[in-house]
């Protein structure tokens, strides 16, 4: 690859900026990190990637613990002299008011006060890649600061968080039976995922009644898959079990919504598949379908 072009590219990955905290052979120490990451829930694992010849890697193979410290947007003047000069250069923690410390509960390296998350970790791997080291540690103590921002570092310059981009989503004003209904369905996840069929006849559509813990509803046939499966899989056997026979279009259309009944509100995403009706169970009826509805809004 053209050398000059990938310099030039590399700069355009947006990180966050951590200050890795570490105590051993080389005294007390803080230097600053772009790559670092949680990369398992539980155990809550973070790697960071840093150079062997420094002296936190020296610190974090001996002591086999360092500190993590999610830096704020408050902290740029910190990260410059933590990333800026290396231990042999200066003692970084010396510099007047350059860093807040704290101390740890688990780990003796110390931690950083004014951060968004500061984790206390115990070696767990060490690998070399490429011109890095990979250091994954297992978060042993942790908090966070709800109140700060997480400073964002793209092109060599610092930014912060803007405002929320909202992921687009239609809200649809439905009665009281569906957002019950869907509710029941949703058993409380942020976001409902259901796999239904769209079966038209001129104007109208084809519904079933759909019957959930003593609640019905009229609506396309549809069902919630489990997480994993294959929703083409899924939406074959649940049409086989009521005895609906389709010939099915494999090609889906998804619908990202949002139903709302007053104060209730409801995420539901609809992968929906086309169908055409062969024969099958005399439990469906046809339904007009009305502007400005959650039918009208799955056919279009």
């Amino acid at each position: 690859m053209n050398r000059s072009i990938v310099e030039k590219a590399q700069k355009y990955f947006t990180t966050g900026v951590s200050l890795i905290t570490s105590s051993g052979p080389h005294g007390q120490n803080v230097m600053a990190a772009e790559w670092t990451m949680q990369i398992s829930y539980e155990p809550m694992l973070i790697a960071i990637f840093i150079h062997e010849g420094n002296a936190t890697f020296k610190n974090i193979k001996q002591t086999r613990e360092f500190g993590i410290n999610v830096s704020s947007e408050e902290q740029t003047m910190a990260v410059n002299i933590a990333g800026g000069y290396s231990r042999k250069e200066t003692d970084k923690l010396k510099i007047n008011d350059a860093f807040d410390t704290i101390p740890s509960k688990k780990i003796n390296a110390f931690m950083i006060a004014g951060c968004t998350i500061n984790a206390e970790c115990k070696l767990v791997t060490m690998k070399k890649l490429g011109d890095h080291t990979m250091i994954v540690g297992r978060a042993v103590a942790i908090s966070y600061d709800e109140s700060k921002k997480p400073l964002i570092y793209h092109t060599g310059r610092y930014f912060r968080l803007g405002p929320i981009i909202e992921s687009f989503r239609k809200t649809i004003n439905v009665d009281e039976t569906a957002i019950n209904w869907f509710s029941i369905e949703s058993d409380g996840r942020f976001v409902l995922k259901c796999v239904g069929l769209i079966i038209k006849y001129n104007t109208k559509i084809l519904v079933l009644k759909h019957t959930t813990k003593n609640h019905s509803y009229m609506t396309i046939p549809l069902v919630v898959p489990k997480r994993g499966m294959a929703y083409t899989k899924v939406l074959d056997s649940y049409l086989k079990k009521i005895g609906l026979r389709v010939t099915i279009n494999k090609v889906p259309t998804l619908k990202r919504l949002i139903i709302k009944n007053k104060k209730k509100i409801l995420r539901i995403n609809f992968v929906l598949f086309e169908g055409r009706l062969k024969s099958g169970t005399k439990n469906y009826r046809w339904k007009p379908v009305l502007s400005n509805s959650l039918l009208h809004e799955l056919t279009n």
